[in-house]
């Protein structure tokens, strides 16, 4: 069967990267590249709940492209960063570096500026094709907050955010029929050197799995059932092999996590931040609470990974996992079977920026 997957790129200019997979030949090739704004390069995105949307964070601004099958995609609008006035400015380095599609009406788009003025998320309607409509709502966090990462509920009732430069994770709210957010609470992380990166939670809504960046490991939280707001369990798990780095070195930074599509079992993924050194991909076993069984495996990635290093798992199966490198530039794919992890596919593309998070349209 053919799959196919749509790739940005960190730099400009900006390019939208269909690939196609083969499961039976076990082959990658690139079958098109869709040229959008110049200076919109998208590192980050996603599909609306339909996929007939991309949404992608694209340095000055958040961009919504029409979806009319993998090789038919047209850029719609493009709306800049806000919340600080300097947020968009071209003097800063404020940058779109994460963007959320509600799976639930009325259907908003939630992004994160970072760096510098990165104080603010911001939340965007949609029309009634799903494209990006305008800012409703630019919510506070806090002057030096840098989020990375958001989930919702399953409910999508409430929202928590990774917190980089804060070194929190944040709870709001969501209005069930506008989409704003309201402030419900924020806790620090464990360890004032961890830096909260990516977030994901289990279906049952019990168990919280928070990636800390700096402190290369993933915290496992539970959700209080009264307050909503996660509560550090006192386990962990390293996701780089223990005293491979010296606290203060800054070796290695850790990137994403994201279940299965069984929800059985748990992927997460560390860069290194000198090329000469490899990442890692960790996997983990899932009970059926969401509480973390044990730690399977940790295999070294192919490279350090350089800005991404992402692991993407497919939508419909636990057997296909996609990874994506801008040290060199490439994607590939990985098959989970009986608990191994075996790479079936390799695709370079020499494109500037290429390799940030690979999305599964088919």
């Amino acid at each position: 069967m053919l799959h196919h997957l749509m790739i940005g790129t960190w730099t400009p200019p900006g390019a939208i990267f269909t690939v196609q997979f083969d499961d039976e030949a076990r082959t990658l090739r690139l079958v098109k590249k869709t040229k959008i704004p110049y200076d919109e390069p998208i590192s980050w995105m996603t599909f609306d709940y339909a996929k007939k949307n991309i949404y992608g964070a694209s340095m000055k601004t958040f961009s919504s492209h029409t979806v009319k099958g993998p090789t038919e995609i047209t850029h719609h609008a493009s709306h800049p960063v806000a919340g600080h006035p300097e947020a968009a400015s071209k003097d800063s380095n404020t940058r779109a570096i994460f963007v959320l599609a509600a799976k639930k009406p009325p259907y908003n788009v939630y992004g994160n500026p970072f760096y510098k003025y990165a104080g603010y998320g911001n939340v965007f309607s949609v029309d009634e094709h799903g494209a990006m409509k305008e800012n409703i709502q630019d919510y506070e966090y806090e002057p030096k907050a840098g989020v990375h990462g958001m989930v919702f509920d399953p409910t999508e009732t409430f929202l928590y955010s990774a917190d980089m430069g804060a070194n929190k994770i944040w709870t709001h709210k969501k209005h069930p029929e506008t989409g704003h957010l309201e402030f419900v609470g924020s806790v620090d992380a464990p360890s004032a050197g961890d830096h909260p990166r990516w977030v994901e939670l289990h279906p049952s809504g019990l168990y919280l799995y928070v990636l800390m960046e700096s402190g290369n490991r993933l915290c496992v939280y539970s959700i209080d059932k009264t307050t909503h707001v996660p509560v550090f369990t006192q386990t962990s798990y390293p996701l780089i092999p223990p005293g491979l780095s010296k606290p203060g070195e800054k070796f290695y930074r850790s990137d994403v996590v994201f279940l299965s599509h069984s929800k059985k079992y748990l992927f997460a993924t560390a860069r290194a931040n000198k090329f000469h050194l490899t990442g890692y991909i960790s996997a983990f076993k899932i009970n059926p609470d969401g509480s973390i069984e044990r730690h399977i495996c940790m295999n070294p990635t192919p490279t350090s990974g350089g800005h991404s290093n992402a692991i993407s798992p497919c939508d419909w199966s636990d057997e296909w996992l996609a990874l994506t490198d801008d040290q060199d530039g490439f994607v590939e794919i990985y098959r989970w079977h009986e608990e191994f992890l075996g790479r079936v596919a390799h695709l370079d593309i020499k494109e500037p920026g290429f390799g940030m998070n690979a999305i599964w349209y088919d």
